[in-house]
Formats: C-alpha cells, sequence, structure tokens
C-alpha cells in the first residue's frame, strides 16, 4: 500500500531562500513549491453509505440509484482506489444493525457490473423500521465485532484512506445521543496537523429547502430537517444536499467534489504573495477558479482543486510563488 506521506523530489526553492519540510495532508505534498517528477497523492478512499429504509423512501433510492453512475464514473477518471459499502439505518431486530449489504460485502473498482451491484443495493426498499438511526448504524459498521476479523464487515476500512460517510434520508436521526464525532476521530485518528481523516455528508431535508417535504400525508406536506446529519457534516467540512431534487446528479456531483478537494489539498511549504502564486498541471497553467481551477484557501494556507482541474492520481503538480514578504 503506497503512503501518502512519501515524495521523491528535493525541496526546491523559490525565491532563492529554503522552506522547512511541513506535516502532510491527505492531498499532495508540502514539502516544495515545485515539483519536477510525478506525484502521486493519497488516492485511498472508503466510501460507506447509510440508507434510510422507512416509508416514503421509495422515490428518493430510486432516484439516487439512477443517477449513482456518475459518482462512480468521477472515481474511476480521478484513478482513486476506492471501496464501497452500503448499510441502512435500520437498527431493528429485523434491521441490518450496521450489516454491509450484499456479497461481496465491499464493492471496488474492480467489481464485475459495479455500477449495477451498487445502484440496487442502494434501494434496499422501504419497509423497513421508521425509527431511523443512521448514525448507530454507522458506529456499528465500522465497530467490532462487525468490523472485526471474520466479521461482515472486515476489510472495508484502510488505514491511510480517507472515510466518507454518506446518509441518505428524508427525516432527521433519531439515534441515542453520544459525540459521533468523537467516536470517528477514534476510528479514523486526526493527522499531526489536526486535519480530520474523515468526512461526512447529508443528502435529505435541509433548511435551505422550505420546498421539500418528508411526506406528503397532508395538503401542507410534513418537513422534518435532518439536523444531526447536517451538524455531523458541518463538523467534518462535508455537504448537505437537497434530497428533493429531480435531479439527485448535482448533489453527487457535490458529495464526489468534496471527497476529490480533500484528497487532493496541496498545502504549502511557506505563506504566498498571492499576485505570484501559480500552479501547473502536467505543465499547463490552470486558473484561478472555485469550478473548474484552484482555489487559495488562507486558514490552512493550502490551494484546492475543483472540478475538471482536480488532477489524477499520476499528475505532475507544480506550484510557483514568492514567499510573502520577500518581494512585497
Amino acid at each position: 500500500m503506497t503512503s501518502y506521506r512519501k515524495i521523491l523530489s528535493s525541496l526546491v526553492v523559490m525565491a532563492t531562500m529554503t522552506i522547512g519540510c511541513s506535516q502532510q495532508q491527505f492531498g499532495l505534498d508540502s514539502q516544495s513549491q515545485e515539483f519536477g517528477n510525478k506525484i502521486a497523492y493519497n488516492t485511498e478512499v472508503d466510501v460507506l453509505w447509510v440508507i434510510d429504509t422507512s416509508s416514503s423512501m421509495d422515490k428518493h433510492q430510486a432516484l439516487l440509484a439512477a443517477q449513482v453512475g456518475s459518482f462512480v464514473d468521477s472515481l474511476n477518471k480521478t484513478g482513486l482506489n476506492y471501496r464501497i459499502a452500503v448499510t441502512t439505518m435500520d437498527m431493528s431486530a429485523s434491521g441490518a444493525k450496521g450489516k454491509f449489504l450484499g456479497t461481496p460485502a465491499v464493492l471496488t473498482a474492480s467489481t464485475p457490473g459495479l455500477t449495477s451491484v451498487l445502484s440496487a443495493r442502494l434501494q434496499p426498499g422501504a419497509g423497513g423500521s421508521p425509527v431511523e438511526r443512521g448514525l448507530e448504524a454507522l458506529k456499528a459498521s465500522v465497530s467490532a465485532p462487525l468490523s472485526s476479523a471474520g466479521g461482515t464487515n472486515e476489510n472495508f476500512l484502510r488505514p491511510n484512506a480517507l472515510l466518507a460517510v454518506i446518509f441518505l434520508s428524508n427525516e432527521d436521526d433519531q439515534s441515542a445521543s453520544a459525540d459521533y464525532g468523537a467516536f470517528l476521530d477514534t476510528v479514523r485518528p486526526p493527522l499531526p496537523s489536526g486535519e480530520r481523516s474523515w468526512v461526512a455528508q447529508f443528502m435529505g431535508v435541509t433548511p435551505d429547502d422550505p420546498t421539500c417535504k418528508t411526506s406528503e400525508w397532508d395538503q401542507a406536506g410534513y418537513s422534518e430537517v435532518g439536523l444531526k446529519y447536517i451538524a455531523l457534516a458541518d463538523e467534518s467540512g462535508g455537504n448537505s444536499e437537497a434530497i428533493c431534487d429531480a435531479d439527485l446528479r448535482r448533489a453527487l456531483t457535490n458529495v464526489k467534489s468534496r471527497i476529490l478537494e480533500i484528497l487532493t489539498e496541496y498545502k504549502l511549504a511557506s505563506v504566498p504573495n498571492l499576485s505570484t502564486l501559480e500552479v501547473y498541471i502536467n505543465g499547463a497553467l490552470v486558473p484561478q477558479d472555485a469550478v473548474n481551477g484552484w482555489s487559495y484557501f488562507a486558514s490552512t494556507n493550502s490551494i484546492r482543486f475543483h472540478g475538471s482541474s482536480v488532477p489524477r492520481s499520476d499528475a505532475s503538480i507544480k506550484v510557483n510563488y514568492d514567499p510573502a514578504g520577500v518581494k512585497e
């Protein structure tokens, strides 16, 4: 397994000064501002879907299943080494209780008919418990005995992989009160820099869309915002997307994009003079653009890639800049 903490190129000085090595993140190595060799960022991501199987979820499951192919295609095009598993929010005696669905329980890029298999698993039906306990199901799925050697869910979590959890529900979570963020920090410990090794994403009823209803039980409709899921997503820097969008490909694109941004985030070795910052992928200048380019984030002193500019795992990345204060 390739470590995301290795780099072959030596430290290059821009503006004739040497800059010390910094801690690396999930993204591209940050020991240099310029790379003459190809670098492999961490391509490993373990994706867990947690699906609501209560009544009224049929249409949402069907829509997701029909459009999840674009999600898989994006992972493939970027060259990610991914694993995918699916469980439900049903923690009742007859429910999945965190157990991964299907055989094999863990899907990869080499799984025959992957998109069709995943589409089928994302439609486990709407006859499950009306008590949605997605957070408890997540915890059970990555804990002993399910995740232990010989357990149904073994061989899913990898020590160097980003864990991406995606919840699909049209109601809020009803799990027992607990600090699930702290729990995930024990499963996927933070890096030395403090960066999290997991991200939560939510596709459900959001406060941004007042027309989105949980059910059409009456003329006004009933709406329950997924506040607990949203809180976990916010805690990890993940996305919350509306489940009522007739075209879920937009939501899937946003979820996928956030995963790729985390994996390919490039932390600079020194604070740059922004007017001199230039980014190249395979020798081509990349525009500073939040849609299909790159953005600079002062809070983390990092560059994030977006859209069509997200580099493949074998891309050659070059970043030129003058450190702040040198030529200003």
